[in-house]
């Protein structure tokens, strides 16, 4: 608990320090903005492994992102630096510590038309583009049978997002994205005598992201569709495996001033096997600074290749609650714990026995 209390208050000060730096500055007509955030945890899981959550309890958990936005005109310019850890996480022994997370160039026509190209964030579903953003996030990260930690799931896209909303200012509207490209990620093997992480390479890359807007202020109804080539990298570099991947999904979106309903459900079709997940939060703001969430998530597979699994095998499995506490819409501390039931786990298993499991989190999450 010492250790805790310690990186809370240098998360504290680390926040208010830059925040103090933070303020637009006038260079060469245009406008230089300095932004950042900061998620500082402790957790322990009981039961497995599960993205470097170990039994010996760390404070060895962090986001952490300072960005750089210079704007002039119509014309305007990002760059991201980013760093995390994740405790015990093999998926660390593959970044830095600091990575250039996102680095574009944006163009806004007359029209509303948007148009990036660089390393962008993708515009899939209700977090991709939040998803380590602490203040924003009802627990401490974002569904990772959807979104995951560098695995299957990429936040950013190596290419261009080009973005216009349609019958803006009226009841209903619509925002639309279309984008190409490439990006790079990890998959993982916990089929074996020991769990291995690899590289992978999605190439030919596009896809869509479609918003409805309502009359209803703070709800949407999201519809999004993806397809790339995957292409597995082994360790000397070569090519190992190659299949196409189409991904569509479906998002509800209701933020409202004291409640929070959200859902997604997803389908990843692979060559092999199909990919199903489905979750839902509900939230509800108690008092002004306090909020209580709750949310489930529920992946399995269908695997069409000859194997040890049967046909139809459940994938993970998770209950979470939390407790978030607002000292103010920029700092946020946040208690939560989860039931777990699956083989999303840092370690061999095997859907014949899933191992059961729980997790717990404490974190602080400011931004400036």
């Amino acid at each position: 608990m010492r250790t805790l209390l310690r990186a809370t208050a240098s998360a504290i000060a680390l926040t208010l320090t830059a925040a103090q730096a933070s303020s637009a500055q006038s260079l060469d007509g245009g406008q230089l903005r300095i932004h950042g955030y900061l998620t500082q945890g402790y957790a322990v899981s009981e039961g497995a492994q599960h993205y470097g959550m170990t039994d010996q309890g760390s404070t060895d958990f962090r986001y952490a992102a300072l960005q750089f936005r210079y704007d002039k005109k119509q014309d305007g310019f990002l760059l991201q630096l980013s760093g995390r850890r994740l405790g015990a996480s093999p998926i660390s022994n593959f970044e830095s510590s600091v990575n250039v997370n996102w680095m574009f160039y944006e163009r806004r026509m007359n029209d509303g038309l948007q148009i990036r190209v660089g390393r962008v964030p993708i515009p899939r579903g209700i977090y991709n583009e939040q998803r380590s953003i602490g203040v924003l996030l009802p627990f401490y990260r974002a569904p990772v049978i959807f979104y995951d930690e560098g695995a299957y799931f990429s936040e950013t896209i190596d290419g261009v997002v080009v973005s216009r909303t349609f019958a803006a200012g009226r009841p209903w509207s619509v925002d639309a994205h279309l984008y190409g490209g490439g990006w790079s990620l990890l998959s993982y093997d916990q089929s074996g005598s020991t769990y291995a992480v690899g590289r992978v390479r999605a190439e030919n890359a596009f896809g869509t992201q479609l918003w409805l807007n309502t009359p209803l202020e703070g709800l949407r109804i999201g519809a999004a569709a993806q397809r790339y080539l995957w292409r597995s990298i082994d360790d000397n570099g070569a090519l190992a495996l190659k299949q196409n991947v189409y991904e569509v999904n479906g998002s509800i979106d209701g933020t409202f001033s004291r409640l929070m309903l959200r859902a997604e459900t997803l389908l990843q079709h692979y060559e092999t096997d199909h990919y199903y997940a489905n979750t839902a939060l509900l939230g509800y703001r108690i008092l002004p600074q306090i909020a209580v969430n709750v949310m489930g998530e529920y992946a399995y597979e269908r695997d069409y290749t000859a194997g040890i699994y049967p046909l139809d095998f459940d994938w993970h499995k998770t209950v979470g609650a939390g407790v978030n506490y607002y000292f103010s819409p920029s700092l946020v501390l946040k208690v939560e714990n989860h039931w777990d039931k699956g083989i999303q786990v840092e370690q061999p298993a095997s859907p014949l026995d899933p191992p059961r499991f729980h997790y717990f989190i404490a974190s602080l999450s400011a931004s400036f």
